[in-house]
């Protein structure tokens, strides 16, 4: 017990601090990313044959790019509206997979109005960020417990009495 009440101050520092460096990790590092869907109204509606080579392109021109499959499209051929859904991107990658989207519809002679319903969700990877955190935090109480083991020295008269067994004349 008395380890604890002579080195808890240690302790605490080293884990807020490891805590703080975590948050800013968690912060700056990992990447905020969204969900993104939007809805085209089309004029008149879609062969399979449209279909299938949107898919196509927007496969070879758009999710190529990336590592993992970031753009999918869906088509209501009964409502004439076309989906375009991204997920786990950041804003950047989504402003530039609609911008591609949006050349392939006109360089396939889909007539469309855009933003019928646009809908956007963050995925914000919390449970990453918060691995981060509570890792720096124990990183920090292993640390400080380290810390206060190895320091040996004897800072006070209640240190005398604890570790020598002895009783503390007076102090300088």
């Amino acid at each position: 017990m008395y380890f604890l009440k002579r080195n808890f101050k240690t302790i605490v520092v080293y884990m807020l601090s490891l805590g703080v460096i975590g948050t800013i990790v968690a912060f700056f590092i990992v990447d905020n990313t969204y969900n993104y869907e939007e809805y085209y109204s089309l004029s008149e509606p879609l062969s399979t044959t449209q279909e299938d080579e949107l898919v196509i392109k927007l496969n070879q021109e758009v999710n190529s790019n990336f590592d993992n499959r970031l753009a999918a499209l869906n088509y209501s051929p009964d409502s004439q509206y076309l989906q375009l859904a991204i997920s786990g991107a950041t804003s950047d990658e989504i402003s530039s997979i609609r911008t591609k989207f949006n050349e392939i519809l006109d360089n396939n002679d889909v007539s469309h109005q855009e933003n019928i319903d646009t809908t956007i969700t963050p995925d914000n990877q919390i449970i990453f960020k918060i691995i981060i955190i509570i890792s720096g935090l124990i990183f920090g109480l292993m640390l400080g417990y380290i810390h206060s083991i190895m320091d040996k020295r004897v800072r006070t008269d209640e240190d005398v009495d604890v570790y020598l067994n002895q009783k503390s004349l007076g102090t300088f």
